[in-house]
């Protein structure tokens, strides 16, 4: 299943972040909300909807707030976080469908960080 096929590229380190912050049934509910949210970015940039405005607001502070849960506000995780999202290992399709989601959701999270006077890189958010 989905949880199984993301969880074999994650590197040792943040494997075991995972078995700190989640049991196998909470990570599973974690990777499922993780899967809704980039299905929805794709679906909110298919129909245009406008990443600043209100409803990509919402959709931002969601995104973030999955984000900081996972993380811990743990900055070295974010990072982690990020360049496994810009990897090719997971595959052409799922490269593919990360583009498509973050088309919205870096739009969206700039917004979002520029409204709320958040800069991720530079302190920890808990």
């Amino acid at each position: 299943n989905s949880f199984y096929w993301v969880i074999k590229h994650f590197d040792s380190e943040t494997l075991d972040h995972i078995r700190g912050h989640f049991d196998k049934e909470s990570g599973i509910v974690f990777l499922q909300r993780f899967l809704r949210l980039q299905d929805e970015a794709v679906q909110l940039q298919a129909d245009g909807i406008p990443a600043e405005g209100e409803r990509g607001q919402r959709f931002a502070k969601d995104y973030w707030a999955l984000i900081m849960e996972f993380t811990g506000g743990d900055i070295d995780m974010l990072s982690k976080l990020i360049q496994m999202g810009q990897s090719d290992e997971l595959g052409q399709e799922w490269t593919r469908k990360q583009a498509k989601a973050n088309a919205f959701i870096e739009p969206a999270l700039g917004a979002y960080f520029l409204n709320e006077g958040i800069n991720p890189f530079q302190e920890a958010i808990t």
